[in-house]
Parts: structure tokens; C-alpha cells; sequence
């Protein structure tokens, strides 16, 4: 249910930023549809991504917006965070099961 709930909210978002952008011209609404643009991207985006990330590990989940927020703040901080998410996926893809017989 929670896929289907956040795949509304990107359709609503996307479709009232359309109808801002078709409807509404002019600069008074600007700031706001181009937050639904973005946001509704952002969901979507995230509706495709929701099986993977619900197999994420708590930790993962937990430093994720941690993460954002210091790319955001420092941007050249995420040269220093690629070399640890290529360890972290590296790790991740030695400890998968194989799917071979022995």
C-alpha cells in the first residue's frame, strides 16, 4: 500500500505543477510549481526505487539524509563520499549469496 501512496502523491504533484505551468501564467506562482516539479520527481523516482530501498539495512536509511545534507551544505565534501559508497556497494555485492550450485 505504501508503493501505491507515494506513487499518488508524485502523480498529484506532477499534475499540479502541470496545471500551475498550463493554467496559472505569470511569475506570482513560480516558486511553487517548480517545488511540484522537482518533489513529484523526486516521488516518483522514489516509487520506482521502493523495493530496493526497503531492503536497505537501518544504518543505510539512517545516514542517508545525513549525507544529503552535507553534500548540500559542501558539495566538494562529495568527492570524499564516493570513494565510501563504492566500498559500501562493493561489500555489499561480495557478501550476496551466489545464485550457483556447488
Amino acid at each position: 500500500m505504501r508503493r501505491h501512496a507515494i506513487g499518488i502523491i508524485a502523480v498529484g504533484l506532477l499534475a499540479g505543477a502541470a496545471g500551475l505551468w498550463l493554467w496559472l501564467p505569470g511569475d506570482d506562482h513560480t516558486v511553487l510549481e517548480a517545488a511540484f516539479w522537482r518533489v513529484g520527481a523526486v516521488m516518483a523516482v522514489f516509487w520506482l526505487a521502493y523495493p530496493d530501498v526497503r531492503r536497505l539495512p537501518a544504518w543505510a536509511l539512517a545516514l542517508a539524509p545525513l549525507a544529503l545534507v552535507v553534500v548540500a551544505i559542501r558539495p566538494r565534501r562529495f568527492v570524499y563520499l564516493l570513494p565510501v559508497l563504492a566500498a559500501i556497494a562493493f561489500l555489499q555485492w561480495l557478501k550476496r549469496p551466489s545464485g550457483g550450485t556447488k
